[in-house]
């Protein structure tokens, strides 16, 4: 008997990259250490509701060099991380997982996006179908990440992004448009 659950109840999932989707992402080379310096996006918490009643897990992926730089500890993003899911369950909303890369970029890991480690780590982890599942990402290499993963691709931006499947403003924004049935997920 196999350890890894069957591929008929594999579930479907919406891996997401955290500052610029789910909380302000900080000016280039400043890190969210503590959460004073952390705030939810308008529309965030209504989104992963959205997402959650449509039935999928949601799954934090997230690049946290600043551990690697000396910025914060790996204590310190727990703290975070802790604060977020306990502002966001007040809220009624559950995430279902947290995967960061401490790494910086420079140290060739497998984990730091773009590379698509964390995404395959979960999908083992929780048993998720890549196939059902998307990367929800602000940048080129939640992407990429997405695309070497497997899972569709949806860029959080005001620009249109040839390389993603999807483009939207908001996190909010996709939501809506999954709810809305236009693609049958």
């Amino acid at each position: 008997m196999s350890a890894r659950p069957d591929a008929a109840v594999r579930k479907k999932a919406i891996f997401l990259d955290r500052d610029g989707v789910i909380n302000f992402k900080l000016p280039e080379n400043r890190y969210v250490t503590d959460m004073s310096e952390f705030g939810l996006i308008p529309g965030v918490v209504e989104g992963l509701s959205i997402l959650k009643e449509l039935g999928f897990l949601l799954v934090v992926i997230t690049n946290q060099r600043g551990i690697a730089r000396g910025f914060m500890t790996e204590v310190d993003l727990s703290e975070v991380h802790e604060s977020m899911l306990s502002e966001l369950e007040a809220h009624g909303v559950r995430i279902d997982g947290i995967y960061y890369c401490p790494h910086d970029e420079f140290e060739g890991c497998d984990c730091r996006k773009p590379e698509p480690g964390m995404v395959l780590a979960a999908s083992r982890d929780l048993g998720i179908d890549l196939s059902r599942s998307f990367m929800v990402g602000d940048s080129p290499s939640d992407v990429a990440a997405g695309r070497r993963a497997g899972v569709m691709t949806v860029r959080i931006s005001t620009e249109p992004d040839e390389d993603a499947d999807y483009t939207f403003g908001r996190l909010i924004d996709f939501a809506l448009f999954l709810r809305s049935g236009r693609d049958e997920w």
